[in-house]
């Protein structure tokens, strides 16, 4: 009696986040033969057969691969944002700003602008107006009589 095994070749991928480079557990991948989970590290293997992969998972955006295209490594892009800080004011019976949040402001607002700049640009004097307050500065008015009464008290 002959027995016939057909023996089907399987890749192994691992599937990790894009930005963080941390296996992605859980993370289901479905071809046409069926269906597998990534294990704790994020590895999967699949037959070889088949010719195109679906990646999905809750926290990632789903991904469609040939497989032919694929290397050892899928990448997948988080539907979460990661957002730094938000600062929300709320409005009851003042409309006003405390005093010690309007200066934190400003100062936000200054090393916006600062970080602004180029630096390479050469403007020396623009970078200056940001950090030197308004009403250390003189005006042009006042730089006109300054220099009208040098002359006069040359002359």
């Amino acid at each position: 009696m002959v027995w016939a095994i057909q023996a089907h070749a399987q890749k192994r991928f691992v599937v990790v986040d894009v930005e963080t480079l941390q296996p992605v557990v859980g993370a289901n991948v479905i071809s046409k033969d069926g269906s597998a989970t990534t294990d704790s590290l994020g590895y999967v293997s699949v037959n070889d057969s088949c010719k195109s992969l679906s990646f999905s998972h809750v926290n990632y955006e789903s991904r469609l691969v040939n497989l032919k295209e694929l290397n050892d490594t899928v990448f997948l892009i988080s539907k979460l944002l990661n957002i730094k800080e938000v600062v929300v004011f709320g409005h009851g019976q003042r409309n006003e700003l405390p005093e010690a949040l309007k200066r934190q402001l400003e100062i936000d607002k200054k090393e916006a602008q600062l970080a602004a700049i180029n630096p390479s640009s050469g403007n020396l004097l623009s970078l200056l107006s940001y950090i030197i307050p308004k009403k250390w500065r003189k005006s042009k008015k006042e730089k006109q009589r300054q220099r009208l009464k040098k002359i006069l008290d040359e002359y």
